[in-house]
Parts: structure tokens; sequence; C-alpha cells
């Protein structure tokens, strides 16, 4: 199985970790990579990937018979309205963005019946960025999230399932807004957490930091342009979230602070073994949990 002319448009960890995967499994005719940088470019041909490399998106999209937009999310309409015209009609058109109401809501608005378009969002990464970060194993076990509308053909569903399966991917079905909803809560507050509890550790305590404190705050490795974009285009979801973390965490504030020595003890253990019990869960049924990163 090969689905016929790829074209990746950002050649960055997750869309080289794409053209590593789909030459590794030989799932692609022919490969051909958007960078609008020439030294991305250069990266590329230094790794030996078999594909295509070109300057130009809408020489990259005129026969793909498979489009993913791997670039920033406030470049993608800007990017899509260059290559729309170049576009086949039954090309599938898809992204790998973090936020997706907004997205689809103006993508799918600029494509319109050009193509065949839905949102994607693979739920893997890392705190490193660009090509040399990439990985031909990053999906594997990885949920991906898709995000069909009501405007969205059932071709596209079908074809974008088919293609992350591919990779090893758990496909997930969600409305654009549940999408933003989850991720603010298991990905975009999580990492303004991290950063805040970087912060928050005084020059002094940062000495003593050993793994714990590694892996609670890895995330806020990650490029802070990058996650001022994201958490921006997906603020609403981010602060309602945020908003509810805050009050819980001002529950435990106040059981610290008030409660006598027994209740304090019963408050802390029902809460920390309630979050025992969710992750326990989580590192048997989610692949990734098993894994090192």
């Amino acid at each position: 199985m090969t689905f016929g002319t790829v074209a990746i448009l950002g050649p960055g960890l997750i869309g080289g970790s794409l053209a590593l995967a789909l030459a590794e499994r030989g799932l692609a005719d022919k490969l051909v990579i958007y960078a609008r940088s020439p030294r991305a470019l250069d990266a590329i041909r230094t790794a030996g990937v078999d594909a295509e490399l070109t300057g130009n998106p809408s020489e990259a999209v005129r026969d793909a018979d498979v489009v993913i937009l791997c670039v920033p999310i406030e470049a993608m309409a800007a990017l899509v309205s260059e290559i729309r015209d170049a576009l086949k009609p039954t090309a599938l058109v898809t992204d790998v963005g973090s936020v997706k109401y907004s997205v689809d809501r103006d993508l799918e608005l600029l494509i319109g019946n050009r193509a065949l378009w839905i949102g994607s969002h693979p739920m893997a990464g890392s705190e490193q960025a660009g090509f040399t970060a990439a990985r031909a194993d990053l999906f594997e076990g990885a949920a991906v999230v898709v995000t069909p509308t009501p405007q969205t053909q059932k071709e596209a569903v079908d074809r974008a399932e088919e293609f992350w399966k591919a990779f090893g991917a758990r496909v997930i079905k969600l409305s654009p807004k549940d999408h933003d909803t989850y991720v603010a809560q298991i990905s975009h507050v999580p990492h303004l957490l991290a950063s805040a509890l970087v912060c928050h550790a005084s020059p002094e305590a940062r000495k003593l930091a050993g793994g714990g404190f590694r892996d609670t705050t890895r995330v806020a490795s990650g490029s802070p342009d990058l996650w001022t974009e994201i958490l921006s285009a997906n603020a609403k979801s981010v602060a309602t979230e945020l908003g509810a973390l805050i009050v819980h965490l001002k529950a435990l504030k106040s059981h610290l602070e008030e409660s006598p020595s027994d209740v304090l003890k019963h408050s802390l253990h029902t809460t920390l073994k309630a979050a025992q019990d969710a992750r326990s869960q989580m590192v048997e049924t989610n692949p990734l949990f098993k894994k090192r990163p």
C-alpha cells in the first residue's frame, strides 16, 4: 500500500518525522518536501532522504495525492491561499497543528471544493525542534486526532484515518472544539504549569533538582515562539482550563492551611490516590506512557 505522491510542507520535527516514516515504510511512490528556508532543504539533503525538494509550495502540491501542512498555525492560511489553485480535486489536505477550531474554520473556507480537507493533530513531539530532531518512529503508538466538521466529506475522514494508522498511530475523531478543550487540559495548561514551576523555583532550589523536577518540567524547554503562538491560538480554552486548575490548587492550599492534621492527611491522600489510580490506568492503556521520553 502506498499513498501515491505525498507533499510535506514544512520539514520540522513533525514534517521531518513524517518524511522519514514514509521513506522507511515505503508508503509514498514519490515524496515532495517544501521548505521556505534553503538551510532546511540542505539539512534534508544531508540526511539523504529520497525526496524532491523545492522552495515553491505550489509546485510541491501540483501532483500530490496527499498534502500535509506542517508549518506554524499562523502561517497556514497564507500558505493555503498560495497553493489552493494548484491542488488536485482528489487531493487529501490535512495539517498537524495543535489547535483545531480556528484552523478548521479558516482552511475549510479557503480550500472549499478544490480538494478534500480535514484537520489532524498528532499527539507526538518533543521539546526539541527542527528536522534534526525528527524520528521515523515518532507516531508509533501515538494518538492522532482528526477533526471532521459537518462539511467534511466521508472520503476525507476515511483516507486520513488510513494515512495515520499506517504509521502505527491510534486515530481518534473529535470535533474541533472538543479537541481544543481536551488538548488544553493535557498539553497546553501543563506547558504553562511546567514553565511556572521552573520560574517559581529559586536559583538555590534549582541546584537541588533531580529526576522528578526534570521530568515534570521537561516541556518547559520548548520553543517560546512556538508556544506563544499555540497558547494564543487556543487562548479561550486554555484560560478556562487554567481557571479550573486554579480552583483545584486553591482547594489544596486551603486544606494545607486550615485543616486539622487527620483531616489534612485524609484530603491529601484522597487526591494523591485518585491521581495515582488515573495515571496507572493511562500507563496500562496508552503505549506512549510505557516509553521513556
